[in-house]
This record gives C-alpha cells, sequence and structure tokens, in this order.
C-alpha cells in the first residue's frame, strides 16, 4: 500500500471512531433575526440539529461563512430538521435565524462538530468579540492542558541521631530533602532502629493482599510500595510498632532547623515525640526543600533513624488547540 493511501486510510479510521464533539445547544425566544458565531476547522462535519417547541413557523435558517458563500438554508421551519455540514476552511461561521409572522416562538438547535484529524481534533469554537466590528480574523495556536500523569517518586535515607553522652553532645539531627515537582500529596514513614525491616515486611504482606483483592484498581497508577499505595489515599492499615527506641521529631524549613537545634521557639508543620515508628500523610507542604529534625533522649547509645517518602505527582499534558483572534 502506497504511503499517501495509508495516511488516507489512517484519517478515515480516525475520523469514523470519534464522538462528535459538542459546540453549542442554546433555546430562545424568537423576536426577529438572531445570529450565532462559531470557529470551526478545515474539513470539519458539523451536525446541526434545530426544533420549533414553541410556534408555527420559522421564516428561514443560514448557516454560512461569514461574509463567505451560504453552506446551507431551509424555508419555513415548522417542526425540526437535522443537517450535516462540510466546513471548506477553518475560519468563522455564522447560524442566522429569522422568524415569519406573529406569535410566540421559541426554538432550539444543537451544534456538533466531527473533526477531520487530530491535528484539528482541539480547537477553541468560540468567537468572543465583536465580529461585526472586526470581521477579519487570524487562525492560531496555542498549548493547552489536556490532562495530568500520575508518578510517584520515592525517597529515603537515614540519619545517626547522637546520645547526648551525659550533656558533651546536642542530640539533635536532621534528614534533609526536596518534593519533586508537581507534588500534590506525600506519605512517609519515621522508623527508629529495626522496626523498619518488620514494617517494610508486614506492610509488602497488606499491598500484595489488597493488590489480590482489586482494592487497588482505582488507583492512577500502580503502587510500587504499601506506603506509595497510603500517599495515594488507599485505605491501607500501614504497621507502626510501638516497641523499641524512640525519637522526637518535627517536620521543618531551614530556619525553624535552627531554632530547633538551639531548643528555642519554633514552627513545625508536623511535631511528633516519643516514637519508635510514625507513618503521616501529608497535603502540605508541597514544593521545595524542608528538614526532618530528631531529637534523642538517650544519655549514651546513639540511635538510627529510617525515613521513606513517596511523593505523589500530578504531571500536567500539555497539547496544541486551534483558535481565532482578531487581526490587527
Amino acid at each position: 500500500m502506497r504511503p499517501l493511501s495509508l495516511i488516507f486510510l489512517f484519517f478515515s479510521i480516525w475520523a469514523s471512531a470519534q464522538t462528535p464533539i459538542a459546540v453549542a445547544d442554546q433555546t430562545f425566544k424568537m423576536d426577529g433575526e438572531h445570529w450565532f458565531v462559531y470557529a470551526f476547522a478545515q474539513g470539519d462535519q458539523v451536525a446541526l440539529h434545530m426544533e420549533l417547541l414553541v410556534g408555527r413557523r420559522v421564516k428561514n435558517v443560514e448557516f454560512s461563512e461569514y461574509n463567505g458563500q451560504m453552506l446551507f438554508s431551509t424555508y419555513s421551519l415548522d417542526s425540526f430538521f437535522d443537517k450535516t455540514i462540510l466546513i471548506p476552511q477553518t475560519g468563522i461561521y455564522l447560524l442566522r435565524i429569522q422568524e415569519s409572522g406573529m406569535g410566540k416562538k421559541v426554538c432550539r438547535f444543537t451544534l456538533h462538530r466531527t473533526p477531520e484529524g487530530p491535528l484539528t481534533a482541539r480547537m477553541d469554537t468560540r468567537v468572543p468579540w465583536d465580529i461585526r466590528a472586526q470581521s477579519k480574523f487570524q487562525v492560531k495556536t496555542r498549548m493547552i492542558p489536556v490532562g495530568k500523569k500520575t508518578g510517584i517518586s520515592s525517597i529515603s535515607g537515614k540519619v545517626t541521631v547522637s546520645a547526648s553522652k551525659l550533656g558533651l553532645k546536642n542530640p539533635v539531627s536532621a534528614y534533609a530533602f526536596s518534593l519533586p515537582p508537581n507534588t500534590v500529596q506525600w506519605a512517609y514513614r519515621i522508623s527508629v532502629g529495626q522496626t523498619l525491616m518488620e514494617s517494610r515486611q508486614k506492610d509488602a504482606d497488606q499491598l500484595t493482599s489488597a493488590l489480590n483483592s482489586g482494592a487497588a484498581k482505582i488507583l492512577p497508577v500502580a503502587p510500587p510500595t504499601a506506603l506509595a499505595a497510603f500517599a495515594l489515599g488507599m485505605a491501607i492499615d500501614l504497621t507502626v510498632p510501638k516497641a523499641g527506641e524512640d525519637v522526637e521529631y518535627a517536620l521543618l524549613t531551614a530556619e525553624n532547623l535552627e531554632l530547633f537545634k538551639k531548643r528555642e521557639p519554633y514552627k513545625a508543620f508536623i511535631w511528633q515525640g516519643d516514637v519508635s515508628s510514625d507513618v503521616q500523610r501529608r497535603y502540605s507542604p508541597l514544593e521545595g526543600s524542608f528538614y526532618f529534625a530528631f531529637r534523642s533522649d538517650n544519655w549514651m547509645d546513639d540511635i538510627t533513624v529510617n525515613v521513606d517518602i513517596e511523593a505523589v505527582t500530578e504531571t500536567p499534558i500539555f497539547a496544541e488547540e486551534i483558535y481565532l483572534e482578531p487581526a490587527n
């Protein structure tokens, strides 16, 4: 098959599979002549449906290029009609409706467009300026958000929190991390010493059970860990051991970290005391670099604190849109 034939076949299959895109649905009382203007792309198939809801007759209905050729017209509408119109070129089109005779009349029309292909699928059909004052226009393109891609970013590490050594050392340490761009929510686990391995194993079993039950099907992305599933919003009972060494911790900015070290008043996003393991889901902060600050009350033995973070990101997806604007 020749390349041009393949292209034609692709566009034909694409067009046949498309759901018509709604452009307008207007119900209005007739009181003279009515103009409705819209922008359409070359190759669009425009489905026009019009009906007379109240009254006996509408004199004339016309669909044309603005200041251009007539594409469709009908006289003496007394019930309804359906018409499919092929758009010859990208531009502004006018639906013009005139009433006939006396009496109350109420009309309704709908417009749907089926684009010729993916290149014109996205188009702003609005004409948001006074076309009678500025009839000349130019065709432009712009990037618009059309969706989002959900992802998971994993961050993990550990710090050693020194014992006070009978008051000779400051028993404080901090774990620095940065949330990835487009973070919308995140979850973390603080684990002291050996509680981490126990928690991870039990949570892995819970995640396997949840995946087998189909509970994760509603999630936008497959979670790599139970903590990630929790970050995504799944109702999963994460393991939080209570036994073992404990620590005081706070989620801080850099400025407040220095105050934490000096035992001066500080502001924290969250503070917890005397925990051996803790799990939290967070909706703030969402952007920037932060610290988990830890303080131990041990006199002689250092402790190891593990930090696991799963950040949920939603990266916007952009695509090109066609639109019209008045020509300068």
